[in-house]
């Protein structure tokens, strides 16, 4: 994805208060707030322009824990539209609104450390608005979508091996998923940034994954949309990983890892 600093670089940052270390170059963070920073979704089978990350070289261990983010993955949204969505009830540019996103997003809402009303009492006072929660909680949520293929993928997968979900998210954002398309139902474990206190790409988000299964890495593999997460949890404790690109590659991979459902 972005490999230059963002302005909401800090959000992803205060994910390392879990950690004993500072991440590396391989785990620059990427602003969940900033669109640039984000490919393109690869949803149900869009062709990809370049090849994606997968674990390469391991042994042949049987996986017996799959993992998987949420956000183009299995979940869909479109930032940009929910970007002008404030900047037209703010009357701000997108430019402005950028600008109060790296203040907000320095304050540790995806970590845990700041509240929803924490979150909007600062983001009304950059914007010199008086957005009401259930204001924001509707601008916030706007676009989000299950992929329903994927759905179904996990479900049939879920048959066979038990599958845990590592997400970088907040506490409204995660309300509204789980409410509108019951997105735990798929998952032994639900690994939210905002309950563990670390974000990926920090190690100790994928630390958490071996504390509860008590599995070797070699046994887990993780599945996500953006290399920097693969990279980190393949780098920093071991996870074998696949990059989300689309539902047929993801398939494929699968079936090179000896995955069956």
């Amino acid at each position: 994805m972005n490999t230059n600093e963002t302005p909401n670089q800090a959000l992803k940052e205060s994910g390392n208060a879990a950690s004993t270390s500072a991440p590396t170059a391989a785990t620059t963070a990427v602003d969940p707030f900033d669109p640039a920073s984000f490919k393109a979704a690869k949803i149900s089978g869009e062709e990809s322009g370049t090849k994606p990350d997968t674990t390469a070289g391991e042994k042949r261990v049987p996986i017996k824990l799959l993992v998987f983010d949420m956000g183009h993955v299995f979940v869909r949204f479109d930032w940009d539209k929910v970007c002008q969505g404030f900047c037209d009830r703010a009357n701000i540019t997108r430019a402005a609104f950028k600008a109060v996103l790296a203040h907000v997003g320095s304050l540790g809402y995806e970590s845990g450390r700041c509240t929803t009303e924490n979150f909007l009492r600062e983001m009304n006072g950059k914007m010199n608005t008086a957005l009401t929660v259930e204001e924001f909680t509707a601008l916030w949520n706007a676009t989000f979508e299950e992929d329903l293929e994927m759905a179904a993928l996990l479900g049939e997968l879920g048959k066979k091996y038990p599958l845990y979900l590592l997400s970088n998210t907040n506490e409204v954002h995660y309300a509204h998923l789980e409410g509108s398309f019951n997105v735990s139902r798929h998952f032994k474990e639900s690994l939210l940034s905002f309950q563990i206190g670390a974000a990926k790409p920090h190690r100790a988000a994928y630390q958490v994954i071996l504390d509860r299964s008590k599995l070797q890495p070699e046994e887990i593999l993780f599945v996500d949309d953006l290399a920097v997460n693969t990279t980190a949890a393949r780098d920093t404790v071991g996870l074998r990983t696949i990059q989300f690109v689309g539902i047929e590659d993801l398939k494929q991979r699968l079936r090179e890892q000896e995955v069956t459902w």
